[in-house]
């Protein structure tokens, strides 16, 4: 019964109509993108040449060998696909002479001057000078340079034997004892020397220069270091002379002025001495005088004669002596033989 309700059309699959693009065709696409790819990158590998920002390039030839006079600098060109460039630094390299592991030489070898300047065949001291070295490449002198010298590493080693030669050939123009004392001068004098030769058979122009480091023999560092501790001693001793010479003056006029203001003392004090004297001399001769007086006036109010005067200063003499001031002394009653009488 099922089956005959069912019919056989119903299980058949329907039947859509095939979509474009279909079978293949998104492989044709996708080939082409590949091919156009491929032809770009075909055409920047033979014909394009590229340059880093900090880079100089100088046309060359790589079938003929011809180079062209334009020297350009960091970015993309098409010169063809027979030219390539021959790369310089547009920014300044260094070149160091020191014993560090990314140094390009060793320290420069070489001698000082003379230390007799009387005597220029006496020689100088071996020294070993580590220093550094910025150079600039400069557009114009590419093509030169090129010609000249050759390419870049061949250019950057000739540059280093020529600064080097300048520096040991500087160097003995100054004697040992120049490099402690005027060693900036050196250093100018190295960099303008240096930047002369380079200029003028290298085609670049060297900006900085900077010694690092000057090793002398151990034997010599230790005569300098020694000669220079007498040298600092005797300049101390010198000091020292003069702060004495200071002390002493100032000794001198503290004596001279001691001796004024003694002087002055001196004569203060006999002038204060003169003038105490006449005081008391004043004093006592008005106190002697007054004593007079009262006396006088005593005798003459009590009628003393010289006698009684006398005996009178007897008794205030004893009275002085004795330690309440009282004394019982026999004098003879007034009225008396001898003992003049007071008229009432």
């Amino acid at each position: 019964m099922r089956d005959q309700l069912i019919t056989p059309e119903i299980y058949e699959p329907r039947r859509f109509q095939r979509l474009r693009g279909g079978e293949g065709e998104e492989y044709i696409g996708l080939g082409g993108c590949g091919a156009c790819f491929v032809l770009v990158f075909l055409f920047y590998t033979v014909f394009g040449k590229s340059l880093d920002p900090n880079e100089y390039g100088l046309y060359r030839n790589y079938l003929t060998g011809a180079i062209d006079q334009q020297v350009v600098r960091g970015g993309l060109y098409f010169p063809g696909p027979l030219w390539g460039f021959m790369r310089y630094p547009a920014a300044q390299t260094t070149i160091e002479y020191s014993r560090s592991g990314y140094a390009d030489r060793l320290p420069v070898a070489t001698r000082t001057g003379a230390a007799d300047s009387a005597d220029k065949d006496s020689g100088g001291q071996q020294i070993h000078i580590s220093c550094a070295l910025q150079i600039q490449y400069v557009p114009s002198t590419i093509h030169d340079l090129y010609l000249g010298i050759g390419p870049y590493e061949t250019a950057r080693e000739r540059h280093t034997l020529l600064a080097q030669n300048m520096i040991s050939n500087t160097a003995q123009q100054y004697t040992p004892q120049d490099f402690w004392l005027k060693r900036n001068i050196i250093s100018i004098e190295m960099l303008q020397q240096i930047n002369d030769t380079l200029w003028t058979k290298g085609k670049v122009t060297a900006k900085r220069f900077e010694i690092l480091k000057v090793d002398f023999p151990p034997s010599f560092e230790k005569t300098i270091t020694s000669i220079q501790i007498s040298e600092q001693q005797r300049v101390v001793n010198e000091y020292e002379q003069q702060v004495q010479k200071v002390v002493q003056s100032i000794a001198v006029m503290k004596a001279d002025n001691d001796a004024v203001i003694a002087n002055i003392s001196a004569g203060a004090d006999a002038a204060s001495k003169e003038i105490c004297a006449n005081a008391t001399r004043d004093a006592f001769k008005m106190k002697q005088q007054m004593k007079a007086n009262k006396y006088k006036q005593l005798r003459d109010t009590l009628g003393f004669d010289t006698e009684n005067m006398r005996e009178y200063f007897k008794i205030k003499a004893v009275q002085s002596q004795t330690q309440k001031g009282k004394a019982v002394v026999g004098v003879p009653r007034i009225g008396s033989p001898g003992v003049p009488q007071k008229k009432v």
